[in-house]
This record gives C-alpha cells, structure tokens and sequence, in this order.
C-alpha cells in the first residue's frame, strides 16, 4: 500500500489500553514514545498486542505547541 504520508515510524507496541469507545496505543519508536488514540473496534480489527511490530504513521494538517 501506498501512502502519501511522508512521517513513518517503526516501532513496537509496548502498552494498550482499552476502553468502552476508544483505545491508547503505546509505541517504542528510535526517537521515543508515540501515544495513539484509536477506536476500540480498530484496536480488535488489527488484532494489535503488545510486543507486535508496526508503523506509526502521522499525517497533520496543523500541530500546536504550547507553552
């Protein structure tokens, strides 16, 4: 599959945390952490477990940074 996506990131699931509606994905990834906020069916459709290896893929239109 092809994606316009230009920040991928390899990595491996190291923390899941479902819930009722939506789900946290932890990722190891060279640089650090990535955390995702998924759908909890997603979370069971893609069958992910700690220890599997993936691809964290960002695509923004904007990011904010506070201080």
């Amino acid at each position: 599959m092809e994606l316009s996506a230009r920040n991928q990131l390899q990595g491996e699931v190291v923390r899941l945390k479902s819930g009722t509606v939506m789900a946290e994905v932890e990722v190891k990834v060279q640089a650090g952490t990535v955390v995702a906020a998924i759908t909890d069916a997603s979370l069971k459709r893609l069958k992910l477990m700690t220890g599997d290896k993936v691809t964290v893929i960002i695509k923004a239109t904007e990011v904010l940074i506070g201080k």
